[in-house]
């Protein structure tokens, strides 16, 4: 796709949250590829990142600016200035399990970004990052399960403020809930005020591949580097029946890339993108890692009778056809090449 038919013109300003994040670099790699200037938000100062950014593609093309705090209005205003678009993909990745500190924030730190883009008449995208969590628990093996733009993970609402919910449940039913209400709170905003820009969601599930610096800890990928170590404490905690493990997975740079469908595209407005590649489980992940590292022997066996997400995630089919038609991209990367990318380097 011609550079000319973007919704928002290369040599523009985009501003980026969270810049530092897994997802975030390689959306800020892809933006400053295309010819995109790149504001990123970052909590504490990350010379590495301006440094990385600034040798591959040149002083002047990405800045970073320091935020202690999403959600005062006066610093949303002053770091929008001049921005065209912006991507939201900072949030709360605590899974502190008190609700009462969580989702009210999340909520209104979205909320407070929603309402200075709306002041602001340069601002011509919003996209937020939300989570596989907003929408669904899996259920393994469970058939008849269909997910598209209005399921919501309910179970999670309910138990993350429920006195009930046992204590080691409740740091990810909370994660999930502020997800799930920082996105609703958002699309409830959008339709109520009806703000001069358009405004997108993407959903993405399990992230594996490339990390671009060693200083981003890649979330998700670090769990692989756990089990070639021999660490087998993550399949104990979210072992085949137990409905927290997330069965469906997403290669980071085609997550990236959606993002950057959702800032660009003419043809995609008020979408929520569901980043769904396929179904895995720790089978899966782990014979891949065998035949990856054949002489390595800390490698755990796979458990038993494993299950299978078996949700038809309806969405997940528009969003390998947007890939497809913005990059030219054949479909959706694989799982042993994501997991290949992400172990580069480590034996």
């Amino acid at each position: 796709m011609s550079g000319n038919n973007y919704s928002i013109p290369p040599g523009s300003l985009i501003l980026v949250t969270g810049a530092n994040g897994y997802i975030a670099s390689h959306t800020i790699d892809i933006l400053l590829k295309e010819g995109y200037k790149v504001r990123g938000t970052v909590r504490g100062p990350k010379p590495w990142l301006n440094s990385y950014f600034d040798d591959k593609y040149g002083k002047g093309r990405f800045e970073s600016v320091l935020i202690p705090t999403l959600d005062d209005s006066g610093t949303w205003l002053r770091v929008m200035e001049n921005v065209s678009g912006i991507l939201h993909l900072a949030s709360d990745l605590s899974f502190g399990s008190d609700p009462h500190s969580v989702i009210p924030w999340v909520k209104r730190a979205t909320l407070t970004l929603l309402e200075a883009a709306a002041s602001q008449q340069s601002v011509k995208r919003v996209v937020l990052t939300s989570s596989s969590a907003a929408a669904l628990i899996p259920i393994p093996n469970e058939t008849g399960i269909r997910v598209d733009e209005n399921t919501w993970n309910e179970v999670s609402i309910k138990a993350a403020w429920a006195e009930s919910t046992a204590a080691q449940d409740k740091g990810y039913h909370v994660y999930a809930a502020s997800k799930a209400e920082q996105e609703r709170a958002a699309w409830r905003w959008v339709e109520e005020h009806k703000p001069g820009f358009v405004f997108n969601v993407v959903v993405p599930n399990t992230n594996y591949g490339r990390i671009l610096l060693p200083e981003i800890g890649g979330s998700t990928m670090a769990w692989l580097w756990g089990l070639l170590k021999g660490d087998d404490s993550l399949i104990s905690r979210f072992p085949p029946q137990n409905l927290f493990l997330t069965e469906w997975f997403v290669n980071v740079e085609d997550t990236a890339r959606l993002h950057v469908v959702a800032l660009l595209s003419p043809a995609v407005k008020g979408e929520r993108i569901f980043a769904f590649a396929s179904a895995f489980n720790w089978t899966d992940i782990i014979n891949i890692l065998k035949k990856l590292r054949p002489n390595n022997h800390l490698i755990p066996e796979p458990p038993a009778n494993e299950g299978r997400d078996l949700s038809d995630i309806v969405l997940s089919r528009r969003a390998e056809d947007l890939l497809r038609e913005f990059f030219g991209q054949p479909g959706w990367i694989g799982l042993e090449r994501s997991i290949a990318e992400g172990i580069e380097g480590i034996e």
